[in-house]
C-alpha cells in the first residue's frame, strides 16, 4: 500500500467536500462520488483514528439519500407494469423528494461543522478474502447478508490499494459486491414501499416478486 497515493486521495476527498458544500451539491452523481471516496478512506484507517467516526457519520447521513435515489431510479423502474400501474407513483415521488431534501440539508449541516485533519495515517491490513459459499449466503437473513456485504466492500478497497494488484480477487470481490448491493437495495426498497399506503395484496405481490429476484441473484454468484 503506497501511503503517498492514499494521502493524495485523502486530500482530493477533502477538496471535494469543500466543493460539495460551496455549491450545495445534491445530485445523484455528487452523492455517489462523496460516498465512494468516504468509504474507501474509511476502510483504510484504524477504528481508533478520530476521523473514523466522522467518516462513518458522513456515510450514515448519505445512506438515506442514496436509498431514495436507488428506489426511484432503479427499483421502481425495474418492477413489471402490472404492479407500477397500480401504484400512485406521483404521490410516492413527491413524498420521497421532501424526505430527500431534508436528508440533504442534514448532510450539508454536518459537513459544514466537520473537522478535517490536514493529514491522516493509514493502517494496512492484509485482505482476509474469506468467501462464504453460495449455500451459506442463501441461508443468511437480511441483516447478516448486509454485514457480509460490508465486509466484502472493505476487502475490495484494501485489494484495490494493495501492490501488486490481484486482478482476479478484485474482479471476484466486485462481482459479489455488486450482486449483494442490488439485493440490499431491493430489501431497502421493499421497506420504503411498505411505508406508503399500498393495498396489502399488491404489496405482498411486489414483495414476493422482489424476494424471488433476490434469490435468483444469489444463485447467480460464481467464484
Amino acid at each position: 500500500m503506497d501511503n503517498q497515493i492514499l494521502l493524495k486521495k485523502f486530500h482530493e476527498f477533502t477538496e471535494y467536500i469543500e466543493n460539495f458544500m460551496k455549491y450545495y451539491k445534491s445530485g445523484i452523481e455528487d452523492i455517489h462520488k462523496l460516498r465512494v471516496s468516504a468509504r474507501e478512506i474509511f476502510s483504510l484507517i484504524s477504528i481508533n483514528n478520530l476521523f473514523y467516526s466522522r467518516l462513518k457519520k458522513i456515510i450514515k447521513l448519505s445512506n438515506k439519500i442514496r436509498d431514495t435515489d436507488v428506489f426511484h431510479e432503479l427499483y421502481l423502474s425495474s418492477l413489471p407494469k402490472k404492479y407500477t400501474t397500480k401504484l400512485d407513483l406521483k404521490k410516492i415521488k413527491n413524498s420521497t423528494d421532501i424526505s430527500r431534501g431534508k436528508s440533504i440539508a442534514k448532510l450539508h449541516s454536518y459537513l459544514k461543522s466537520l473537522l478535517i485533519p490536514k493529514t491522516i495515517k493509514f493502517k494496512y491490513e492484509k485482505p482476509k478474502f474469506k468467501l462464504g459459499t453460495k449455500n451459506q449466503l442463501i441461508s443468511l437473513n437480511n441483516a447478516e447478508l448486509h454485514k457480509y456485504r460490508i465486509f466484502i466492500k472493505k476487502e475490495l478497497y484494501k485489494e484495490n490499494n494493495s501492490f501488486p494488484l490481484n486482478e482476479i480477487k478484485i474482479k471476484t470481490l466486485k462481482r459479489i459486491k455488486d450482486i449483494l448491493g442490488t439485493i440490499h437495495d431491493n430489501n431497502n426498497a421493499i421497506e420504503r414501499l411498505n411505508s406508503f399506503d399500498i393495498e396489502v395484496k399488491l404489496f405482498r405481490q411486489i414483495e414476493s416478486f422482489t424476494k424471488k429476484k433476490n434469490l435468483k441473484l444469489l444463485k447467480s454468484l460464481k467464484y
